[in-house]
């Protein structure tokens, strides 16, 4: 999955949009979206000067790679022209000469740039670059929903290998609320640590890999929204008590995507306490919002962009009486090899005002959570793909509370 597999579909959005051209730039590594939208890296040798990638509009313009003359050889490809400059100045006029007849003059200049910054993902290439392609007469503008186009769109062999991904992670997590209810029944302990590790081993038993290590948090720390138990803070599991626990894992196979949830548990056996179950009732109507919109806008034949999902989730939440306590988006993109991808859109008003149009074959997760600190927090998370129906949801959906011991 790169700029090549959708070159016709990137082409028409720079065309629809009024772009002469999108500028990739990377200087050792600081935009890794470089090489996933070209679809390979360096080749035979190392890069550790400036580099940049001219994808024109017009289909009728071959695409131009820029490299510094000494380390040209590490970009040599067939799919693209290779042209060179040694110093500051020959860099300059290369980059001059990229657009129509010659000059950059006037040409509408897309870059992994984000006005304000207000998309990080988005915005790797530094702002001296930027000053520099505007001195040369562009107007930069964003490369957010190019982007996504390029290299965040699922296809087939991606969503299979989610539903993999998926089918052997929620078994993690159904394994480890047993291990949990087992070790209570017989009188036993048990902390959050252990249930950790116990999920680490399963992945690794399925040969699924990951990131960072799931979060298994009782009590006071589920409202924590990214703890993460150590052996020698781990709370211990006890009845009665509030459990949530969010993990994420995908195949060991080069550029397959993460399935990523979160699930809550009360652990018994008196019943679940009031207010959690009220709680837990208004993350879920939220959550199952943010779907509704998301098939309202596709019946309605519109394309929404994140924030508005998330607007909608945050407004539920805030009528509620919980505003306060919803301490982040409602969810990011699920990217090939990413578990907060940085390609496609997610939905976000409050960390970030996401404009990136909410495309079909786009994944992201769905996640609002209530974290009332000292005391309890909800999250609930499924994993879902754009369509034209609307949000397709590919993780199982958790529509009432797991009580381990009853």
């Amino acid at each position: 999955m790169s700029y090549w597999t959708h070159r016709d579909a990137v082409r028409a959005l720079m065309a629809a949009q009024g772009v002469t051209g999108w500028l990739l730039m990377d200087f050792r590594g600081n935009n890794p979206l470089f090489a996933q939208t070209l679809g390979r890296g360096a080749s035979g040798g190392h890069l550790t000067r400036r580099t940049f990638a001219w994808l024109p509009a017009d289909p009728h313009t071959r695409e131009v790679v820029i490299a510094h003359a000494i380390e040209s050889s590490a970009m040599d490809d067939p799919r693209w022209e290779v042209r060179t400059y040694h110093d500051a100045a020959s860099l300059r006029g290369q980059l001059s000469a990229l657009g129509p007849g010659g000059t950059l003059a006037g040409a509408q200049v897309a870059m992994e740039y984000s006005p304000g910054g207000g998309l990080p993902y988005v915005s790797r290439v530094d702002g001296g670059t930027i000053d520099m392609m505007r001195e040369l007469g562009a107007n930069v503008v964003t490369s957010a929903d190019l982007l996504q186009v390029a290299i965040a769109q699922w296809d087939e062999t991606q969503i299979s290998q989610h539903d993999t991904a998926a089918r052997l992670v929620d078994d993690a997590k159904n394994a480890a609320f047993a291990l949990v209810a087992e070790r209570l029944r017989a009188g036993g302990t048990i902390d959050e640590f252990e249930v950790q590790q116990f999920i680490v081993d399963h992945f690794a038993s399925n040969d699924l890999v990951s990131v960072y290590r799931p979060t298994v948090a009782v009590g006071p720390n589920s409202a924590n929204s990214h703890y993460e138990p150590l052996a020698h803070t781990a709370l211990p599991i006890e009845r009665d008590s509030w459990l949530l626990i969010d993990l994420w894992a995908r195949m060991n196979i080069p550029g397959s995507p993460f399935a990523d949830v979160t699930w809550v548990a009360w652990t018994g056996p008196s019943p679940v306490p009031t207010r959690i179950r009220e709680v837990f009732d208004v993350v879920k109507s939220a959550r199952d919002l943010a779907l509704i919109r998301l098939e309202g806008a596709a019946k309605a034949g519109r394309v929404p962009q994140g924030w508005e999902i998330d607007r909608a989730v945050r407004d539920h939440i805030e009528e509620a009486g919980y505003g306060p306590y919803f301490t982040h988006r409602t969810g990011h993109n699920l990217g090939p090899e990413e578990v907060h991808g940085s390609a496609g859109v997610c939905l976000d008003d409050f960390e970030t005002h996401d404009t990136r149009l909410v495309l079909s074959d786009v994944a992201f997760s769905v996640e609002p959570g209530i974290y009332l600190r000292g005391d309890f927090g909800v999250r609930l998370e499924l994993n879902a793909v754009m369509g034209p129906q609307g949000a397709r949801v590919y993780t199982p959906v958790q529509d009432d509370i797991i009580v381990l011991l009853k």
